[in-house]
């Protein structure tokens, strides 16, 4: 929300919103049909999180929380905010927090998470160090509304948390969005690839994909995600410290349990007890002074579990209770929440739970960190590619039943020097995957460094970067105030503004053709967040945040132009030392390295999803001082109707546009001066184009 104090000035904070409906007539359909079966879903969950709060007594409070109607304090507004939906993604985020607050001590942090849980970590975890709310639902009013108040400058989400309102409408306001973290299953990957037409605009939404391994990419990339946004970055959960009361707990259970040999079931569902419970029986009678440490994953089914061990006549106690186990015990139910990886420290044997029900399996990293061996059913679809991995180096077992389960779990305790063997391939494993953390926060902190921020007048018709012009009322939209410098490389005359210490091109919105005679500088409205010099502007922005060869925007103009049309312009900073590569042309040949690298800038442009629409020689800038590397001497200007796109025939499309422009100015030009091109150049620029595309889509390159 505007503060008093930018209410009063006429502005805006900055990133306000764009006044862009998500569900509007220019929205996609399935994001429109998305959005109303959130609607319908928001009226189920209500009184799903009142039956869920019988147990959980935290689901049926901080219900504004949801709706994005709790207020954000001044001091949490503008920074990061990160979202992890619950324990295990709260804990994959905690070392990139400590990273950024460690770079950056000064930028706020707003932390989101789905689950009491979660929550109750990032309090205990992050004190006051952040401020703490739940993600309201996918809705695009209550995401609106929520991301007015916390008005972030960037969008960390963790693992999966790929909702569309939130990331789109993160997107259209301005805000960097970053998917960390990030893993996809084969089995999600498809029903993703189901969803095509909601799934492309949520990716394109994406700024970047850090995931954790070759396999998410590649089921990123074979979605649509551009190849230049997508990195390995690997899984951050290796990087998370063990919590500060780790030791304690590891002495405490120790004198609580008698120091007995025990093996834990962790994270488990309904389904499985009943499988583990059983192969603890077996094991009873055979290594009667085994005890299990049993830890369902949710807090709320606590008591259904107690009541299967109740019917299940072996021994066991409530590890709440906090009584030193008993002799007879042959069952712990750990029902306290962030004691896991001490029981696993402590533990002969790990069964990871939610792979014997289609679940799909939790991370086996926490136990990894540990060298214990590890067991698992044959659902592991969630985790595949880290259990695959497993599989391969024999440091996991697979089981499908209480007398699979029993067997391991005595053939291990019968044979120490063998599980601590498969245990110690598996903590090779994890010790291979450490670093995750930094090659995480390096690519953030480039893109807050790269990306400039946006700022809007209080109507929001003028948008301007607050690094060139302070306020939008600097913006030099009068081109009596300038000097012609020319016609632009589309419809009309450009002019140069000097504002301060900066130098500004000032271009005004034409049609072409025969519209163009009728109405010509009108074009039919549509919400000003899509409008012609908005939408330009927003893309030069990302661009710049992906360090692309683009002008840097100052200023763009929205105004009303009668009932029906608008008229539109945009401010962009000089390119020094640039001509149009048309110009250069009429000068002098290019070097092959020279069109290698104009090559090798479309090719990064198109590497990062960006469609020009329009590419022609009038719209690459070139700077003709051979004193600097040819590399370093090509922009691309003019993003009028440009968007991000998965990779298509529109890549092809803008190479052959470009030749096209080329062949014409040739027949064109060369009637009366010369004209330095002929066909014989093309294959220079290809090679640099296919060069730089390679960088980011072959094995080599990445």
């Amino acid at each position: 929300m505007p503060s008093p104090a930018s209410a009063a000035s006429g502005t805006a904070a900055c990133c306000p919103r764009p006044g862009l409906p998500s569900t509007g007539a220019d929205a996609p359909m399935a994001l429109r049909l998305y959005s109303a079966l959130m609607h319908l879903l928001r009226g189920v969950a209500w009184p799903v999180l009142w039956w869920l709060g019988r147990r959980v007594p935290a689901y049926r409070e901080r219900w504004p929380e949801r709706c994005g109607r709790a207020p954000v304090p001044a001091g949490a507004r503008g920074g990061v905010l990160i979202h992890a939906a619950s324990m295990g993604e709260v804990q994959a985020a905690l070392p990139l927090l400590n990273a950024l607050h460690a770079a950056r001590p000064e930028l706020p942090v707003v932390f989101t998470c789905t689950s009491p849980t979660a929550s109750a970590r990032i309090v205990e975890a992050c004190g006051a160090t952040v401020h703490h709310a739940y993600l309201p639902f996918d809705t695009p009013g209550a995401v609106r509304r929520f991301l007015d108040a916390a008005d972030p400058r960037l969008l960390v989400v963790m693992e999966t948390e790929l909702w569309p309102n939130l990331l789109t409408l993160a997107q259209a306001r301005g805000t960097a969005v970053v998917l960390a973290n990030g893993r996809l299953s084969a089995g999600s990957a498809r029903r993703y690839a189901r969803f095509g037409p909601l799934t492309r605009p949520l990716l394109s939404a994406l700024d970047l994909l850090l995931v954790q391994d070759e396999a998410a990419r590649g089921r990123f990339d074979a979605l649509g995600a551009a190849p230049a946004r997508v990195r390995v970055t690997g899984n951050l959960k290796v990087d998370t410290a063990l919590p500060s009361s780790h030791t304690a707990l590891v002495d405490q259970f120790i004198a609580w349990t008698g120091g007995r040999p025990l093996w834990v079931a962790a994270s488990t569902h309904d389904g499985e007890e009943t499988v583990i419970l059983e192969a603890a029986r077996r094991l009873r009678a055979e290594a009667p002074d085994l005890l299990l440490v049993l830890v369902p994953r949710h807090p709320q089914r606590f008591d259904a579990v107690a009541a299967l061990l109740e019917a299940s006549g072996l021994g066991w106690q409530r590890r709440s209770a906090a009584q030193p186990v008993a002799p007879q015990t042959a069952v712990l139910l750990a029902d306290a929440m962030g004691e896991l990886t001490a029981w696993m420290a402590l533990s002969n044997a790990v069964f990871m739970g939610g792979t014997l029900v289609p679940v799909g399996g939790h991370n086996p990293l926490e136990a990894m960190q540990f060298g214990v061996p590890l067991l698992a059913g044959p659902a592991r679809f969630n985790f595949g590619d880290a259990f695959d991995a497993l599989a391969q180096a024999d440091a996991v077992k697979t089981v499908q039943d209480p007398a699979d389960l029993a067997a391991a779990v005595l053939a291990w305790q019968r044979d120490l020097d063998a599980a601590r063997a498969v245990g110690e391939r598996g903590r090779a494993l994890y010790a291979q995957s450490g670093g995750a953390t930094a090659r995480t926060v390096a690519p953030l902190l480039d893109l807050l460094d790269r990306r400039p921020r946006r700022l809007a007048s209080a109507d929001e018709c003028i948008w301007v970067d607050p690094g060139l012009l302070p306020t939008p009322a600097q913006a030099p939209f009068d081109p009596a105030t300038g000097t012609p410098a020319g016609h632009g490389s589309g419809r009309g005359t450009v002019w140069w503004q000097r504002t301060g210490d900066h130098v500004l091109l000032l271009r005004h919105y034409r049609r072409g053709g025969l519209v163009g005679r009728l109405i010509h500088d009108r074009f039919l409205r549509e919400p000003r967040a899509h409008s012609r010099a908005m939408a330009e502007f927003a893309l030069l922005q990302r661009m710049l945040g992906w360090g692309l060869p683009v002008p840097r925007p100052a200023a763009a103009r929205w105004q009303p132009a009668g009932p029906l049309h608008y008229r539109a312009d945009i401010l962009v900073q000089r390119l020094d030392g640039a001509q149009d590569l048309s110009v250069t042309l009429q000068q002098r040949p290019l070097a092959e390295a020279e069109w290698r690298a104009v090559g090798a800038a479309i090719g990064v442009l198109h590497a990062h999803g960006v469609d020009h629409a329009d590419l022609n020689c009038h719209n690459l800038m070139h700077a003709p001082d051979a004193a600097t590397p040819a590399d370093d001497r090509v922009w691309i200007i003019d993003f009028d109707r440009g968007a991000v796109r998965a990779p298509g025939p529109w890549q092809a499309a803008n190479l052959e546009r470009l030749r096209r422009s080329l062949r014409k100015e040739a027949g064109r030009i060369g009637k009366v001066a010369r004209w330095h091109w002929a066909e014989d150049d093309w294959p220079a620029l290809l090679a640099g184009y296919q060069s730089a595309t390679a960088a980011f889509t072959s094995p080599a390159g990445r």
